[in-house]
């Protein structure tokens, strides 16, 4: 067992920092997102989450701001495990909301997830994908603590942006009514 943390820990400290700074951008892009489509994350609070429409915009802008300070206190050193755990706190609780609108069967209802201007029904992909959230979120508040190389941070933020990237672009495959459907042409 130790061996293997011994050839674990080199991977991990590679990984670490370019995964917290992913994190810490989806946090940031989330809140960013919410403010600047307001109305549809207003909408979604309402109809996703069911909370009542005379609270909704403060519900929203709450959820917003909580989003931020999770980004923010994720690239921290000091704060970084807090940041983790409010993000994994943030992400379970999507989890659970988007399991409660399945098993009622409003698995139609736009959760306000996708960045794009369409949203996808609910369904296996975007609970596994907070799952995977939630995990990565868990496992960096328990990792050791990661450091910030001042010679190897643009390495890392364009890492990061990559994994961004490609969180979006999986958003947007998933999208696709043909893969959706399990119909291709």
């Amino acid at each position: 067992m130790n061996e293997a943390l011994t050839i674990l820990r080199p991977v991990v400290a590679l990984i670490a920092a370019p995964i917290t700074l992913f994190m810490a951008f989806l946090l940031v892009a989330s809140c960013a997102h919410k403010l600047f489509h307001f109305k549809r994350a207003r909408d979604s609070a309402e109809l996703f989450a069911g909370v009542p429409r005379s609270v909704a915009g403060a519900a929203t802008g709450a959820i917003s701001i909580v989003e931020l300070i999770a980004g923010a206190l994720l690239v921290i050193p000091a704060q970084r495990m807090v940041g983790a755990a409010l993000a994994a706190a943030v992400w379970t609780g999507y989890g659970f909301l988007m399991i409660r609108a399945i098993s009622q069967g409003r698995s139609a209802v736009d959760c306000g997830c996708s960045f794009g201007s369409t949203h996808t029904e609910l369904g296996p992909f975007q609970i596994i994908r907070n799952g995977v959230l939630v995990a990565l979120a868990a496992a960096n508040a328990a990792a050791p603590n990661v450091s910030w190389d001042a010679s190897l941070i643009s390495w890392e933020i364009m890492e990061a942006l990559t994994l961004l990237a490609l969180y979006g672009a999986l958003d947007q495959v998933m999208n696709l009514k043909p893969l959706r459907s399990g119909v291709m042409n």
